[in-house]
């Protein structure tokens, strides 16, 4: 069982550092199912915990480094594009003005992990500000995700997959009322409303 529990945090972290450079990985419901396998005791909670916070930490600058030492060619092909002008210049501008709390914050935001990874790696943001904000991201990410998987296997107890299946839904829930909610306030804005 402890050598299977081993496969289970190297597979945890390998998705997640995956997910940060190709997003269509599902990871996410990798440290969800870890956190409700941590409540039945078949994982430990910390290292669980531990492999997230450090895929996550890991994937980021990783892609933060790509755009920063190479990879600018890929933003500079998505930059012939308007929206995507529009969008990295936003996104550069936030970095200039809130920075750590940005890079911090992008991994809650559907898409958001990768495009400010990329963003702060092209628009040269200092890696003295990045690593710390993206370390606090990643702590903050990960007790969430782990913790939604946690609390379902706490209610779901002797079902891990309706645990995980729980806090996948949680998941959900709470990004899809948070972008509908951020939407919301855009089209505010846009109509002349504060």
């Amino acid at each position: 069982m402890e050598a299977m529990a081993g496969w289970a945090y190297l597979v945890i972290f390998v998705l997640l550092v995956v997910d940060c450079l190709i997003p269509a990985v599902p990871a996410e419901a990798s440290v969800i199912a870890g956190g409700a396998l941590a409540a039945s005791g078949h994982l430990h909670l910390p290292v669980v915990l531990v492999a997230s916070v450090a895929a996550v930490v890991v994937g980021d600058l990783l892609m933060h480094e790509a755009a920063r030492r190479g990879g600018r060619w890929l933003l500079d092909r998505w930059l012939r594009h308007e929206r995507y002008r529009r969008a990295v210049g936003w996104v550069a501008r936030l970095l200039e003005r809130r920075g750590g709390a940005i890079v911090a914050a992008g991994r809650f935001v559907p898409l958001g992990r990768t495009t400010v990874a990329l963003v702060s790696g092209y628009a040269r943001f200092p890696r003295q500000r990045f690593l710390p904000a993206i370390a606090i991201g990643a702590l903050l990410w990960s007790v969430y995700m782990v913790g939604l998987g946690y609390l379902g296997g706490n209610v779901f107890t002797g079902n891990p997959l309706a645990a995980a299946g729980l806090g996948v839904a949680l998941s959900l829930l709470v990004t899809g009322v948070t972008t509908a909610a951020q939407r919301m306030r855009l089209r505010a804005r846009e109509a002349g409303h504060p």
